[in-house]
């Protein structure tokens, strides 16, 4: 009994310890604690609509809001389920018939109605099944993503034709180690993020389409993620250490505006993006105006 009672105190104690250490929620811990989430907002071209992944936190998925993509208003009024399942990082066609998005790292796409369903690997091109962060080019003729794989040699970044084929490095002569490519609004430039062993966490680059001037925007050992270019081409949004932020188009000018990820541009001039709601039980969309102001929860 001694032994026992010896062996539950010790247990006790370790539980004790290990309980104290744990934080408190706050904004830059937030996914530590939140169950439901809404994740990778993207606006639709003409800005009235919001694509996005919907993870339903309980053990049985709940029925009147189940894991999916859904769509909804740019108030975040009238949701809809377009496809139930884990559809992650969708991005609209230019004419916002279409939503392209990661399914299990594989390529897919459907009208925003949740139809005519295509799927990349069934096409028998893939030999990967890792691509992640699809984007629609303006011309609504390719788009790009990224590979997970860091193969020796070889592109991460990679464009495929709007029907699915036509797989090849990003703009068909462009080697890059990257992850997570959006064009900008002129089609000349790229944006980017990469890791590598020279620095910690993630840094933003900005290419041209031809694969020169490669510039480092984000020159910090943060955890840079998710650029995006803002309508006219003149400003990147992105997340530093889980807080929305935008800077010029050359890095400079680089303001932090409210905590978040996963931002989006509107051409109506709003970012959209996640982060928990108040008392931090999920995950949620909010919408703000590039200079901070006017931030407001869309989603509950």
């Amino acid at each position: 009994m001694k032994n026992v009672e010896s062996l539950l105190l010790f247990l006790l104690s370790i539980c004790t310890v290990s309980c104290s250490r744990f934080p408190d929620p706050s904004p830059g811990n937030y996914e530590l604690f939140v169950s439901d989430r809404d994740q990778y907002p993207k606006f639709s071209p003409d800005g009235e609509h919001i694509a996005y992944f919907h993870l339903n936190g309980e053990l049985a998925d709940a029925e009147d809001y189940p894991t999916g993509l859904y769509i909804i208003d740019k108030n975040g009024e009238d949701r809809r389920l377009v496809l139930r399942g884990i559809h992650l990082n969708p991005a609209w066609s230019p004419d916002g018939q279409w939503l392209v998005f990661s399914t299990s790292g594989e390529l897919q796409k459907c009208k925003i109605g949740g139809d005519s369903l295509m799927s990349f690997n069934e096409n028998g091109l893939s030999q990967y099944s890792s691509y992640f962060f699809p984007d629609w080019v303006s011309s609504g003729t390719e788009i790009l993503f990224d590979r997970a794989e860091n193969i020796e040699g070889e592109s991460n970044l990679l464009s495929i034709k709007d029907d699915f084929t036509g797989l090849r490095p990003i703009f068909g002569n462009v080697i890059v180690a990257g992850r997570d490519p959006e064009l900008s609004p002129n089609g000349n430039r790229f944006v980017y993020t990469k890791a590598s062993g020279d620095w910690d966490g993630w840094r933003i680059f900005a290419m041209d389409t031809t694969g020169n001037n490669d510039l480092m925007l984000t020159e910090n050992n943060s955890d840079n993620r998710s650029p995006t270019w803002s309508p006219d081409g003149q400003m990147i949004a992105w997340s530093k250490n889980i807080r929305i932020h935008v800077m010029d188009s050359d890095g400079n000018n680089q303001t932090p505006l409210s905590h978040g990820v996963y931002p989006s541009w509107s051409v109506q001039g709003k970012i959209v993006f996640s982060h928990a709601n108040q008392d931090y039980s999920k995950e949620v969309l909010y919408s703000i105006d590039p200079d901070g102001s006017n931030r407001r929860q869309l989603t509950f």
